[in-house]
């Protein structure tokens, strides 16, 4: 049932060119009556562009459900890595083919990353309209190691892909084409033997998709048949290339299972221990190589790398974040390699799982900016003033004696000031918020008249700021352009204002005498 699912898929897939053609026509007619439309803003490049993306997702999902439907001929694929199942090439790469245009063909492959899984799904049939495509593949390899061409770039890239995807669709080649891949090989060994002799051993694995593309061309045109070539110089490559996935199904093409071990040995002995394990399992090395020594170890590897990113950055912000994300990338892993294998009961996950909890949570704190120191407020310092008595003789007014509340303030380091709004606004210079309810006749609780409030920094009228006679607002705002239905002499009572007021509304000892007025 599910392969006749399959069939089908690929049945109506085949029929989609058809039917975007007969679209196209359709949507040309009504573009020749949009003139007489309210309304028309579509372009016949953005269906095509939805359709195109739609038909990619299609066929990544088939290709999915192929691949299930493939699990259980595991066994007949390990022995047979070339063997896929045939997915209708679209008319561009059939088209390509049939041309033998090799240039095309990369070109098309280049300039559509997004699309690569689809389009490698379909170049399996499209070989087959080509009329030689193992000789159309070698002219695609034109340029490959050109200096101008960086490491991993998508040229070689796509070459890699069809290099690959000529492997799996299994045609026949011919002595001719076999003898011009040979001679494509021997450049590249050259190139290669180069590399070899330049650079530390770091900068040799950037090359890893070029020991790959070498790889990939033995296999593709099967030159180990009748040429010898050095094993250990394979296993080299294969451990310079064991990151990519191909390099598991390259082994048995190579026929290199007998040098699995060293392959092993060598990934192990460079730190590459999860690597090392994919082809432990592959090759059902486990009792050779148990795989939670080489789980653990790597473990403890990481967290030597990430203790050295952090030292060679001084500990900055950014070298923390740097070793925290590969840390967490290298127990994530750990923990997926645990849970594909079964290996829960041999190595539990409950410490990385805390360890990954950890570091996440430092490296959210550090994106927490620092909190801004709290403005220190200035306080109003009152001037010097000369009274003068009823005489006319002046009044030296005698030094203040220190206030509670001022030895309190500066006692509490932890006390706030109050906001500047909360202050007064001295000679009406400030707006105020509650200047409107001073002017009417009914106060708060309904009392008639306006409300006198004193403020914890205000005594009497003379007191700390110094401004005699100016009346009290609303929480001790003084705003003398404000009129009043009532004087404020009316409802205050002199003596209650003529005493300062704590913080909370406490009375205090006031930090000058009592205000003489003139009689």
């Amino acid at each position: 049932m599910a392969l006749t699912t399959v069939k089908s898929i690929q049945e109506a897939l085949s029929l989609v060119d058809e039917k975007k053609q007969s679209l196209k026509k359709a949507f040309d007619e009504l573009e020749s009556h949009s003139s007489s439309l309210s309304s028309f803003n579509f372009a016949w490049t953005d269906l095509d562009s939805y359709f195109s993306a739609q038909q990619s997702e299609i066929l990544d999902k088939l290709a999915a459900l192929q691949a299930l439907e493939s699990a259980k001929f595991e066994p007949e694929k390990k022995k047979n890595p070339s063997s896929s199942e045939l997915f209708p090439a679209r008319p561009e790469l059939k088209s390509l083919c049939e041309k033998m245009d090799a240039f095309g063909l990369r070109k098309y492959v280049i300039e559509r990353p997004k699309q690569r899984a689809a389009i490698r799904v379909e170049l399996v049939d499209a070989f087959k309209h080509a009329p030689d495509a193992g000789s159309m593949v070698l002219d695609t390899l034109v340029g490959f190691w050109d200096d101008k061409v960086q490491s991993g770039s998508r040229l070689r890239t796509a070459c890699v892909v069809l290099l690959e995807e000529l492997m799996r669709a299994g045609l026949e080649m011919g002595a001719e084409v076999r003898e011009r891949a040979a001679a494509v090989a021997a450049e590249w060994k050259v190139k290669m033997a180069a590399l070899n002799s330049e650079g530390d051993e770091e900068g040799k694995e950037d090359w890893g998709l070029e020991r790959l593309g070498y790889l990939q061309l033995l296999a593709s045109y099967n030159l180990l048949i009748d040429r010898e070539f050095d094993a250990d110089e394979l296993v080299d490559y294969v451990v310079m290339s064991a990151r990519y996935r191909q390099t598991v199904d390259l082994c048995r093409v190579l026929r290199l299972e007998s040098k699995i071990s060293d392959v092993v040995r060598k990934l192990v002995s460079k730190g590459k221990q999860l690597i090392a394990l994919k082809f432990v399992f592959e090759f059902e090395l486990t009792d050779e190589y148990p795989p939670v020594p080489l789980l653990q170890a790597y473990v403890m590897n990481s967290n030597k790398f990430a203790q050295k990113v952090r030292r060679n950055g001084k500990s900055s912000r950014q070298s923390l974040n740097d070793a925290a994300m590969k840390e967490i990338s290298a127990l994530k892993s750990v923990i997926k390699c645990v849970e594909e294998h079964g290996l829960e009961s041999q190595y539990p996950k409950d410490e990385m799982l805390m360890r990954i909890k950890r570091l996440e949570k430092e490296k959210a704190d550090r994106k927490r900016p620092a909190a801004a120191p709290f403005p220190k407020l200035q306080l109003p310092v009152p001037p010097k003033q000369q009274k003068h008595n009823g005489n006319g003789n002046k009044r030296i007014k005698p030094a203040a004696a220190p206030s509670p509340f001022k030895r309190k303030f500066n006692g509490n380091p932890g006390f706030r000031p109050p906001h500047p709004s909360s202050m007064m606004r001295v000679g009406g210079l400030l707006p105020d918020p509650a200047a409107s309810y001073l002017g009417s006749s009914s106060g708060a609780y309904g009392m008639p008249g306006s409300l006198v409030v004193a403020s914890p920094y205000v005594g009497a009228s003379a007191d700390l700021c110094g401004l005699p006679g100016t009346p009290l607002g609303y929480l001790g705002n003084l705003n003398p352009s404000t009129s009043n239905a009532y004087t404020p002499e009316t409802h205050a009572q002199p003596g209650y204002y003529n005493r300062a007021v704590g913080y909370g509304g406490y009375d205090v000892p006031s930090q000058y005498p009592p205000v003489y007025y003139p009689q």
